[in-house]
């Protein structure tokens, strides 16, 4: 079993802010603050990174080109008949479900800080790959065989289940990566994921879907929660300074 370890290293310059905590009381009402909070970063010539972090209600996060798929009707019945909200995420991919024994956080950052979407990608899931090494889970970047939403920058443990799935998004002067880890053993979640993969004929394999529990580590979810964001805010926030010359500039 793995004890939180708490590690503590020196703070990086212009470390990102934070907003922690659900707002409303409805999944597209957190959808909605996110989105308020990109426009928001469009509109700051001086805006610098932030961390969204909260643990959601149970919800189906569909993209909008899965929305207008004929599919999408029978999943969003499926999803609301196991009491998951359905609703338009802001990034891509594949359909995601998750709930409060999740934590979704999306990372917020100047565009031009990335000149390419796979550059941010790298930066994103190494970050969180990092921040989960530090729980004591044995984490990696890739897919696992059968994983929901699947995607290169997926986090696993092991090679086998996947712990993070991550989307993204690029927008007039901001860039959203969004994370979904799960904390707890996700016994509710693979049922949901069965029937609204099943409603938009789409495969994958129960086995693929893990947690961060199931990896060993202890402590309650607030604690898991405290470790992971700070890891990202502090220890881990290279996904919001790419030191590389051509884009110091924009930092200063």
């Amino acid at each position: 079993m793995h004890a939180m370890t708490g590690v503590k290293q020196q703070l990086p310059i212009r470390t990102p802010e934070l907003s922690l905590g659900r707002v409303g009381t409805t999944a597209q009402d957190d959808i909605d603050e996110s989105l308020r909070l990109l426009r928001e970063m469009q509109e700051d010539v001086n805006a610098h990174a932030r961390i969204r972090a909260y643990r959601p209600v149970p919800t189906v996060a569909f993209s909008r080109r899965e929305s207008l798929m004929p599919e999408f009707a029978a999943a969003s019945v499926a999803a609301r008949g196991l009491g998951f909200d359905p609703v338009i995420r802001l990034a891509g991919g594949r359909a995601v479900a998750y709930d409060q024994t999740c934590l979704v956080i999306d990372l917020m950052a100047p565009l031009a800080l990335y000149n390419n979407h796979i550059a941010a990608f790298d930066a994103g899931a190494t970050c969180f790959r990092d921040v989960l090494r530090d729980l004591g889970l044995d984490a990696r970047v890739g897919p696992v065989a059968g994983e929901y939403c699947a995607g290169d920058h997926s986090v696993n443990a092991r090679g086998q289940v996947k712990i993070v799935g991550i989307a993204q998004r690029a927008m007039r002067r901001s860039r959203l990566i969004t994370a979904c880890i799960v904390l707890e053993t996700p016994g509710r979640l693979r049922p949901v994921v069965d029937a609204v993969y099943s409603a938009m004929k789409l495969d994958w394999s129960r086995e693929s879907l893990g947690s961060v529990r199931d990896e060993g580590v202890q402590g309650s979810l607030d604690e898991m929660v405290h470790e992971l964001v700070t890891g990202l805010q502090q220890r881990h926030a290279a996904w919001a300074l790419p030191q590389t010359a051509s884009i110091q500039g924009v930092l200063e």
